[in-house]
């Protein structure tokens, strides 16, 4: 029997629970729980934040625009080991209002691949991680907005645009 790293295992059980968490949100409300999602996304990142601020002392500013936010949500992200690069987001804005994002090597694909398996579209799916770059904008820049994948592949990039509304 082959022992797992503790950083792997870490992602064995987030990835467990998100698919838990987006599965328990459909038995509740059909193929499009979008609404419960985003609400767990927003406790996702505030308990993240939280917890780097008050275990390790690192502390976010408040951000004025939706490119900075998410900015900062990737630093963030990346100090605290939730992303290996920032180099594995590419981010575009359109205009102030809204901003294109390709994400690279998302942990959470195998999550949108079962999905896509039982018959949803990229359209149907929540994304974890688009999700959540849109709950730190409202949390960082107190700006809500709406955020849609357009586009998923297992063996490449997921994009899709965060916007405000």
């Amino acid at each position: 029997m082959i022992k797992i790293d503790k950083g792997e295992a870490g992602w064995v059980v987030s990835l467990s629970w998100l698919s838990a968490l987006e599965e328990a949100a459909r038995d509740f409300h059909g193929p499009k729980p979008k609404l419960f999602c985003e609400r767990a996304y927003e406790h996702a990142v505030q308990h993240f934040l939280r917890q780097l601020g008050d275990e390790f002392g690192m502390r976010t500013e408040k951000s004025d625009t939706i490119r900075s936010a998410i900015e900062q949500y990737i630093q963030m992200g990346v100090v605290g080991r939730l992303f290996q690069d920032a180099s594995d987001f590419e981010i575009s804005e359109t205009n102030p209002f809204r901003v294109e994002m390709t994400i690279h090597n998302c942990r959470y694909l195998k999550s949108c691949q079962a999905l896509i398996d039982e018959g949803f579209t990229a359209k149907d799916l929540t994304c974890a991680r688009l999700g959540c770059f849109r709950a730190a904008v409202k949390s960082l820049a107190n700006m809500d907005c709406d955020y849609q994948l357009r586009s998923f592949d297992i063996e490449g990039d997921c994009q899709g645009y965060i916007e405000r509304l």
